[in-house]
């Protein structure tokens, strides 16, 4: 009776904020059912499926994929809208229905997986991301290799070419470990299990104390990031019987095309140095706009623009806005690219000619505040 009156509060909370207070109205219920109700996630998920997805980049996209497939099974909730803390996962949970998947922060996966005993966690990725609130990245996946080792009911399905992927999964009594042919890793140097030096060859690791991608439990060619998440959903969801879908790669990579005044711009968000080099590799136009903002969840340091090589920029049309257009203009003028910038990306996009098309490459904040959503 306590959970079904803190429900009908938390309810009644979102439907305030969102026609009252005209606000989003998508992450209040689950904060005031937390608050009404400590326990909320541990009831609300008894007798259902639940699977998580979390990771530094892809977590989003993912769970939209994920879901399309879990959806064929039955009734299927999910936080689509990205509210991805303890609170976005107690909203969900709100709904009925037979199966859930959520994406968690790297930082809240711990106690939404302990709380919600979920029969499948897929971990993406690991990189350097907000170093204000992560740190460095060794600090979150010591805590995913406590976390599966306390959930022996579990499967962790994960990507082992990244190698605190694979530390987090060496502790767990059911996984599945994927790997794509390798991948490079700026932060894997010094093994995370044992803290001595990795052997690299080429994309592929080795520590004498075991932890290594060159023996996967399954194996596929290589590929984008965008693919690499699809056959991730595709096996994680086949831990409870999904058949495989196809993806459109495109969706994953959250991009969006925008016509300004005859100007055909794509627009792709990079939030961290691991989505910035994917969405470079995929810039095709002369003629770049760079956003960089550095607001809360941007990440306030932008330290992380010198782990990033802007070369394939270079001999194109660059202009740089944000709040931190000097911080990479800067950045830009070490690596000997030129750049132009301009007070807003209004007056930025003004600058190309209508029938130009323009790769736009923008912050986390600065891509919603373009799409609009």
């Amino acid at each position: 009776m306590r959970l079904r009156i803190a429900m009908l509060i938390a309810a009644l909370s979102g439907w305030i904020s969102k026609t009252l207070l005209r606000k989003s109205g998508k992450t209040i219920p689950g904060k005031v059912l937390l608050q009404l109700y400590p326990k909320a996630l541990q009831a609300l998920s008894n007798n259902r499926t639940v699977l998580l997805v979390s990771g530094t980049n892809g977590k989003t996209s993912t769970t939209k994929a994920l879901t399309k497939a879990v959806s064929s099974k039955g009734p299927t909730v999910s936080n689509s809208t990205g509210s991805n803390l303890d609170r976005g996962a107690a909203t969900t949970l709100m709904s009925h229905s037979k199966f859930v998947v959520l994406e968690v922060d790297e930082l809240h996966l711990t106690k939404v997986a302990s709380e919600t005993k979920p029969k499948v966690v897929l971990l993406l990725n690991l990189s350097r991301d907000q170093l204000h609130r992560m740190h460095e990245v060794k600090r979150v996946a010591d805590r995913w290799h406590q976390l599966a080792a306390t959930l022996p009911e579990t499967t962790f399905v994960g990507d082992v070419d990244d190698p605190f992927v694979a530390y987090a999964l060496s502790a767990a009594t059911n996984k599945i470990g994927i790997s794509f042919g390798g991948k490079k890793h700026k932060d894997g140097a010094v093994c995370p299990a044992c803290g001595k030096y990795m052997k690299w060859n080429k994309n592929n690791y080795k520590c004498s104390c075991g932890l290594t991608n060159t023996n996967p439990d399954q194996e596929y060619e290589n590929g984008s990031a965008a693919y690499r998440n699809s056959v991730l959903a595709n096996v994680a969801g086949s831990v409870i019987g999904t058949k495989p879908i196809a993806i459109n790669e495109a969706e994953l990579e959250r991009s969006v095309v925008k016509d300004y005044k005859g100007v055909i711009a794509k627009l792709r968000l990079t939030k961290n140095p691991a989505s910035w080099e994917e969405a470079l590799r995929s810039v095709s136009s002369q003629d770049v706009v760079l956003i960089v903002n550095a607001r809360q969840v941007d990440g306030i340091d932008t330290s992380w623009l010198w782990d990033i090589s802007f070369e394939t920029l270079r001999n194109r049309r660059v202009i740089v806005t944000g709040e931190r257009a000097l911080d990479i203009a800067y950045r830009l003028h070490v690596q000997g690219i030129k750049s132009e910038q301009s007070e807003s990306f209004e007056k930025a996009i003004s600058k190309f000619t209508p029938g130009s098309s323009v790769d736009v490459l923008a912050a986390y904040t600065a891509y919603f505040g373009l799409v609009g959503a």
